[in-house]
């Protein structure tokens, strides 16, 4: 059976009920849109317009046949459609779903540029209408939603505001504003935002040749997106990732902003004009507390950790655009995975086929003196359904400061591989990598490099790979402690830099993990 495009309603924008013929954002929103096409904050939009109780009523029996599956539910962001989905679909009938349970939730009517679009919350009243109804054609009564920037607030309002808690098995978002950001607050605050972000960013910033675009364009959706907004206050008092007894919803957000990195570089082989040097240059710029992430007292604005949800299992991506965590194929297939992971470790019969696990440690930032070197580390333990277990080691955020002399003292950040050069590296070394499962050891003895011409890379360290039920530790033998944190380093190598080539030797605790 063909999978179901689930449309909107329409709106009082629309009140003759016709179909509007759906277009994608205009070229001039592309660039600092793209990605921003899923974020939405209404400062304006009081609180109260988040719907308390879901509206029953209108369900189209017999419209879905019963799934095989635990149906996944799609949501798009601002200013976009469906279609966004089409790469993600194909992946996963690709991994064993069925089209029949696989939907997507379809509000490009009620977002559109330059119209009086419905707040936040009003959509989310309307998906409630549809995921109830999807909900009844599931094995188990409930469903997986999957929403990419905007469209986690969407849902977001649905679980904690309209009974979604008690319907929903596993949340995904990717690139969502939850905490704000700093792009909706240049629409919003019009002019005077404008003279703070050049403030801060610089005039040659993309964010302040259309922050008056933005301004003249930024709908109800758009204020429900700003930092401050009540929409978010109110979404985010509280519990921000509310469960069941039984430990569902589980949630995952997939972020390629880091935390720390500078949101704007200036590169000398591109001109002395400030660039977006973050990966997504539309949602950033908010911590997870909702305040703008400044660089001490300026003239920087952070990336910030915005899309990270408290409670939730906070995934940081390769460097990726707004717009292209929906058809990453890393992104894709972490995304099934936390589709099939259970609060008790067990197999969830729901989903098509049994799927990896991972665990890891916290990101840990390193840097030298004065952070002119800095990355972030986080080791993993990866699991198969074959119980196989294998070290995983990721490097995020990988760049340098540079200070030279002719351009009067002042710092200029290049993230790998521009630099001082033309082959800047990140190389992560690590040293007696060491897997124990209880009894039995398996030891990587010496040091190891991998390297990465991007910010960004993974490394499976599938020799020291275990297999079987247990209890798993990553560590580094030669450590003084019995179970000594992985010894990991990273170099930043630039061609005839010295003063850049520095080695960076955190504490990255290692994850254990219980295999049943």
């Amino acid at each position: 059976m063909p999978r179901k495009k689930l449309t909107s309603a329409p709106v009082s924008a629309n009140p003759s009920g016709t179909a509007s013929k759906r277009r994608r954002p205009s070229p001039a929103w592309t660039a600092t849109a793209v990605g921003v096409l899923c974020l939405s904050t209404a400062l304006t939009t009081s609180a109260d317009a988040l719907p308390v109780s879901a509206t029953q009523g209108q369900a189209r029996t017999g419209a879905y046949a019963k799934a095989s599956h635990r149906p996944v539910v799609f949501v798009h962001g601002w200013h976009s459609e469906g279609a966004v989905w089409n790469g993600m679909l194909g992946y996963a009938e690709t991994q064993g779903y069925e089209s029949s349970a696989l939907h997507v939730y379809d509000y490009s009517r009620m977002t559109k540029p330059g119209e009086h679009n419905p707040g936040i919350g009003e959509i989310a009243g309307d998906f409630s209408k549809r995921v109830d109804e999807i909900a009844r054609t599931s094995p188990d009564g409930k469903v997986d939603i999957v929403a990419h920037s905007m469209g986690g607030l969407v849902a977001r309002a649905y679980i904690k505001k309209l009974g979604g808690v008690d319907k929903v098995q596993h949340f995904v978002s990717m690139g969502s504003p939850h905490h704000g950001t700093i792009v909706a607050d240049v629409g919003v605050g019009g002019s005077n935002a404008v003279n703070a972000i050049g403030f801060f960013l610089g005039e040659n910033n993309v964010l302040v040749g259309h922050a008056r675009e933005l301004a003249k364009n930024c709908d109800a959706q758009c204020w429900d997106m700003a930092s401050r907004s009540p929409f978010l206050r109110s979404l985010n008092s509280g519990t921000e990732a509310p469960r069941r007894a039984d430990g569902y919803p589980r949630y995952t957000t997939f972020r390629s902003n880091v935390d720390d990195e500078p949101a704007v570089h200036k590169n000398t082989r591109g001109g002395l004009k400030p660039k977006i040097g973050l990966c997504d240059g539309v949602v950033f710029g908010i911590t997870d507390q909702g305040s703008w992430a400044l660089e001490g007292n300026g003239p920087n604005v952070r990336g910030g950790k915005t899309s990270a949800l408290e409670g939730a299992d906070n995934i940081v991506t390769t460097c990726l655009p707004h717009g292209d965590y929906l058809n990453d194929p890393w992104t894709q297939e972490k995304t099934l995975d936390a589709l099939a992971e259970t609060a008790g470790g067990e197999t969830d019969k729901y989903v098509p086929r049994a799927r990896n696990t991972t665990t890891c440690n916290a990101l840990t930032r390193t840097h030298s003196g004065g952070d002119y070197v800095q990355a972030w580390l986080q080791s993993c333990l990866q699991v198969s359904p074959a119980k196989e277990v294998t070290p995983v080691l990721r490097i995020r955020g990988c760049g340098h400061y540079r200070r030279p002399g002719f351009f009067g003292g002042q710092r200029v950040w290049y993230y790998a591989p521009e630099g001082w050069g033309d082959n800047v590296q990140c190389v992560m070394t690590r040293h007696d990598l060491s897997l124990k499962k209880e009894t039995r050891t398996r030891r990587e003895p010496g040091n190891h490099e991998a390297t990465f011409d991007t910010r960004a890379g993974e490394v499976k360290v599938g020799n020291l790979s275990l297999q079987g039920a247990g209890t798993y530790q990553l560590y580094s033998s030669s450590l003084s402690r019995p179970h000594g944190s992985p010894h990991i380093s990273v170099n930043v190598r630039t061609w005839n830099d010295d003063d850049n080539y520095t080695t960076l030797n955190p504490s990255v605790e290692g994850p254990s993990v219980t295999v049943r």
